[in-house]
């Protein structure tokens, strides 16, 4: 075997690894254009869906868009007449409040009248009994006072005795006294000489004489009394009289504690007297005025009462504006969901290449620049109904058309984009299949059969790569689908067309093919 012939049957081989590799290829690259195929069946059946939804939520709104006009309008005339009694309601309770406030400071008043009323009562009665125990004091002074005179009248002859004792008595005393204190002072000197010595002996001899005399004097002027008699008498005189003069004096203090307390009696029971009248006067008063706060009172009651039906009325005028608000809700709530589907649809981004040359406009774009789905007033602006915006059915649906006609237009570049695929991978597997055969003839040294074949080969795939070129060498809606491009079998094509020139080159060497086989020698004789 030459070398043309090896060479030959090793490019037949490296053709065959290209083949084995670009049908691996190609198969993969067909499978991932059928899973780009699936994914964008699944994204238009659910756009279909969202759609199909979505125009179903626009025609149930507009079947119940009169009803729910006229629910907001008399949703609107309830909540104006709930706003207006729940305002006569707080003026109610105001009012209700300030009356509660003069009644409770009424009855604090009132509470505490009763209370300086009771205390003056007591007052009265502490005064009443003060005078009646006075009564019974000035009883018991009398009592007091008769038994003194009683008993001065009992002891009047010897109060007599004693002054007729004590005037007989007094001059005697009176002089024995001051002969007494004589006599002290004279002994008094003389031992106060006795005391010097002998030198004054003479002066005491004549205050001894001197002490004498006046003691002879104080005898003669006794009369017969002796000193400590004189003194005794006169002491009882004085006893029995002052003993006498004391239950006088008594008795007078008595007699005047009596007058002081007869008057002050009289006095206090005055003061009771017109003390009771005011406290008769003031207790008119308070009754009229416990009457004046009961009749408060009973008009508070009722008031409470109004105002607890007030409130039950209000009660269940809010349960009504709740029920009509939820209904309200409902149509609000579909009017939400819509809504949120609208801006869904529009927020579709505009489908680029990967030159970010626009392939697909946006459904946003296919409507009028100015495009809104809210109903509009006179003035170009959103129409308030209940307070928030109101859809206008026709523009939205508007936006489900725009958005059906964005599906058909990605459906149709999808199919054109997945066909062209499909049939560069038919050319790709074609190719591979003459490859092989190409391979084969090579490997087995068939010259002309491999020539042949890998003229076709390449043939295939340059038919492969030509119609990439006239079908588009980008794939972004693949690219979008995250299924890859047709790129990765192109590249296996590539190969594949570059092996099969080389089989071709050195097939048409003369000489790389098998050899005949030799004649067989002649048998020998």
């Amino acid at each position: 075997m030459n070398a043309k012939q090896i060479l030959l049957r090793v490019f037949s081989g490296i053709l065959a690894l290209v083949c084995v590799l670009s049908l691996v290829l190609t198969g993969y690259g067909f499978r991932q254009a059928l899973d780009c195929k699936d994914y964008w069946e699944a994204e238009a059946k659910e756009a279909n869906e969202g759609f199909d939804k979505l125009e179903d939520g626009i025609n149930q709104l507009r079947d119940n868009e009169d009803a729910y006009l006229t629910g907001v309008e008399a949703y609107e005339e309830g909540l104006e007449e709930y706003e207006k009694g729940e305002e006569d309601l707080e003026k109610g309770e105001d009012k209700l409040g300030s009356g509660q406030a003069q009644y409770n400071d009424g009855a604090s008043q009132l509470a505490a009248a009763h209370q300086q009323y009771n205390e003056n009562v007591a007052k009265i009665n502490e005064a009443k009994a003060q005078v009646e125990a006075g009564k019974a004091e000035l009883e018991a002074g009398r009592a007091e006072v008769a038994a003194g005179e009683a008993e001065l009248e009992a002891h009047r002859q010897e109060y007599e005795e004693g002054k007729a004792q004590l005037e007989t008595v007094t001059p005697i005393y009176n002089a024995a006294m001051a002969a007494l204190g004589r006599i002290d002072e004279l002994k008094a000197q003389r031992d106060s000489y006795a005391a010097m010595g002998p030198l004054f002996e003479d002066k005491v001899a004549e205050l001894d004489i001197a002490i004498a005399m006046a003691q002879a004097a104080l005898d003669v002027q006794l009369n017969g009394y002796s000193v400590n008699g004189i003194i005794q008498a006169y002491q009882e005189g004085q006893a029995k009289i002052a003993a006498y003069e004391e239950g006088q004096r008594q008795v007078e203090a008595g007699k005047q504690k009596i007058a002081e307390g007869e008057k002050k009696i009289a006095a206090s029971e005055a003061e009771i007297a017109a003390a009771e009248q005011k406290l008769a006067e003031a207790k008119a008063v308070l009754d009229q005025k416990d009457q004046e706060l009961a009749n408060a009172g009973n008009q508070l009651a009722a008031g409470y009462a109004a105002l607890e039906e007030g409130k039950d009325k209000l009660e269940a005028g809010a349960q009504q504006l709740s029920e009509g608000l939820a209904k309200l809700g409902e149509y609000e709530g579909g009017e939400e969901q819509v809504k949120e589907g609208l801006d869904t649809v529009l927020a579709t981004d505009t489908y680029y290449d990967t030159a970010r040359k626009p392939l697909l406009p946006a459904i946003a774009e296919r409507l009028d620049p100015d495009f809104s789905y809210w109903k509009l007033d006179e003035n170009g602006q959103p129409l308030l109904v209940n307070g928030q915006k109101f859809l206008s059915l026709a523009e939205s649906l508007k936006v489900v058309r725009a958005g059906r006609e964005f599906l058909a237009d990605t459906t149709k570049l999808v199919t054109e984009e997945i066909t062209g695929r499909a049939m560069i991978s038919a050319l790709a597997a074609l190719a591979v299949l003459i490859g092989l055969v190409t391979a084969i003839l090579g490997l087995a040294g068939l010259r002309i059969g491999a020539l042949v074949c890998a003229a076709l080969s390449m043939l295939s795939g340059i038919g492969a790569l030509a119609l990439s070129f006239f079908v588009g060498m980008e794939d972004p809606f693949s690219v979008i689908a995250g299924t890859g491009t047709v790129g990765i079998v192109l590249a296996g094509v590539a190969a594949l067309v570059l092996a099969s020139l080389l089989v071709l080159i050195f097939a048409a060497i003369p000489g790389s093919g098998r050899s005949k086989k030799a004649a067989p020698a002649p048998a020998e004789a």
